[in-house]
């Protein structure tokens, strides 16, 4: 029996092969240009990309409105530059999020239900938190996108996270978005897209910051004692 877990939607539309496909290129173009500096946004975004690829840890706040439950998803996340990811859920709009910690170490991941001890294992595309997986898939595309995007304005703004430059844009797709960077880190800060692809979603840290070198223990997965493991 799998874990049971709300549509992804507004992603959840999209096959995953073909979304695994679009991020893994997307992936390549965020490495290959991490160092070019666009003309369209003032060096805002390349910062952003550069300062994503290394360690780093914030909490988000996240919200799609086509997605299947109403309210935000607060997300805790661990980021190692060379390969490794830790989510943990904080708040959730409904129990299906709630309690909820994924482990990726770079070539495998798990997913831990603390309410029902049950334990997902497989690769990153089929092992996923709904709406926090999506909205870390929305920034690799969005900032692999950067050289592409048009910039129609930016000025300063403060955020919970603390100050930040903000960004409109108009994405290569076509999507109009609105970005933060925050101007200590360089670190993206918030986001307001409206896209074909992904929908509407918004997206604001609570607190965001550097932190490396995080401890390798972040990214090791212990299973909880008498879990049940169920390979995706």
């Amino acid at each position: 029996m799998h874990l049971q877990q709300p549509n992804r939607s507004p992603t959840a539309a999209q096959p995953v092969a073909a979304r695994g496909a679009l991020l893994a290129v997307a992936a390549l173009v965020l490495a290959a240009c991490s160092g070019v500096a666009a003309s369209s946004d003032g060096g805002s975004l390349p910062a952003a990309r550069r300062a994503w690829a290394a360690e780093w840890h914030a909490v988000w706040q996240i919200e799609w409105s086509s997605a299947p439950v109403e309210g935000p998803l607060v997300v805790e996340v661990w980021h190692r530059g060379a390969g490794g990811l830790r989510l943990e859920t904080l708040e959730a709009p409904t129990v299906a999020l709630a309690g909820l910690t994924l482990v990726d170490d770079g070539e495998q991941v798990w997913l831990v239900d603390l309410r029902s001890n049950r334990v997902e294992h497989g690769l990153s595309q089929a092992v996923r938190i709904p709406l926090a997986s999506d909205a870390l898939d929305v920034w690799i595309w969005l900032l692999a996108d950067a050289e592409q995007a048009t910039l129609h304005w930016r000025q300063a703004d403060v955020l919970e996270s603390g100050p930040a430059t903000k960004l409109a844009l108009t994405t290569g797709a076509g999507d109009q978005a609105t970005v933060w960077i925050d101007d200590q880190t360089g670190l993206p800060a918030g986001l307001d897209l409206s896209s074909h692809l992904w929908g509407h979603v918004t997206m604001v840290t609570r607190s965001i910051s550097p932190a490396g070198p995080l401890s390798p223990a972040l990214f090791a997965f212990h299973p909880p004692a008498g879990a049940e493991i169920i390979d995706r």
